[in-house]
């Protein structure tokens, strides 16, 4: 595949036949192909810098459009763009003499290949899919990949809400968070990963922190994902505190749950010291007074086991807290 690939790039540039390169009118462009990129600001604006201070170094790629004197853009759409912001009137182009789906697969193979993220080759793969009605064996050939590729590239993109769709193609999303914590996130947890989902978006999380809350989010009790999609930034903040103070205090994340254990049975215990009076005295009915003996004896039980285990291991008996 790869030497195919290769021997497809030197004919293309070798054989300069069914190209030109002019300079065409930038109101004669026509961009409906950029909604199959992602818009990355920070890069348009080296780009934009860049050609402000050196001119268009190389052409956008176009083929004629269906309407006279017309182009479609078939790569190139950032630096338009960028012309456009810099008032230019004209932009230097390679007109293909190639239909455009061809078009499209042929940029793919000589420059987009390697700069394109999962999201952006999905769309590739549904516009000539869906639009130009090729069979994914025949979109695998020609972007010379398998047709398991084209159906897992075409399944992403279609299971994408069309919300965060947008916010990927503005760049306001990153094309790795979006495939592996938020489609995951909206696709088993209904309307509440949904909310979840959009309120992180708002965030400006990074990858690092989307992995963390997608995962506690995961692995988390019913109570705990209410809290997270009620506040997921004050999740995070408390997260980020709790490890602060272990790292300060020396313990691992283990030992730390220890603490945290131990601390809630003694607010517990207090709790119950102050209110088991009120339910336990002599107006307690036989069968509530049986049920809470019990109750109490087994606690009992268990916190004479657990006093035993801690002053042995805080005496350094290991052997005596099995």
């Amino acid at each position: 595949m790869q030497n195919r690939r290769a021997v497809t790039r030197a004919v293309l540039v070798r054989d300069n036949a069914w190209m030109r390169i002019v300079e065409v009118s930038l109101e004669a462009l026509d961009l409906k192909y950029a909604r199959l990129s992602v818009r990355r600001p920070a890069a348009e604006r080296r780009l934009l810098a860049s050609l402000g201070e050196t001119g268009q170094q190389s052409p956008v790629i176009v083929v004629a459009s269906c309407e006279a004197g017309r182009y479609v853009v078939v790569d190139g759409h950032k630096r338009v763009r960028a012309l456009r912001r810099l008032k230019a009137e004209v932009v230097k182009a390679a007109v293909w003499e190639l239909p455009e789906a061809q078009a499209l697969t042929t940029a793919y193979q000589l420059w987009a290949q390697g700069r394109r993220d999962a999201f952006e080759e999905g769309w590739l793969v549904a516009e000539l899919h869906r639009g130009f009605k090729w069979s994914l064996g025949e979109v695998a050939e020609r972007l010379v990949r398998s047709k398991s590729w084209a159906s897992k590239r075409l399944a992403l993109v279609e299971e994408l809400p069309d919300w965060m769709a947008e916010e990927v193609a503005n760049g306001r999303i990153g094309a790795h968070a979006a495939a592996n914590f938020l489609v995951p996130l909206t696709r088993g947890n209904g309307e509440e990963g949904r909310v979840l989902a959009e309120k992180i978006c708002g965030l400006g999380l990074t990858n690092r922190q989307l992995g963390e809350l997608y995962a506690c989010y995961r692995a988390s009790s019913v109570p705990v994902r209410r809290k997270i999609v009620e506040e997921p930034a004050l999740f995070l903040k408390a997260r980020a505190a709790a490890k602060a103070e272990r790292a300060e205090a020396g313990l691992d994340e283990k030992q730390q749950r220890c603490v945290n254990n131990l601390e809630l049975v003694g607010n517990v215990s207090l709790g119950l010291a102050r209110s088991l009076p009120e339910a336990l005295n002599y107006d307690t009915a036989g069968p509530a007074r049986s049920r809470l003996e019990r109750a109490w004896g087994g606690a009992r039980e268990r916190f004479e086991l657990l006093a035993k285990s801690a002053a042995a291991l805080l005496r350094g008996e290991a052997g005596d807290a099995g």
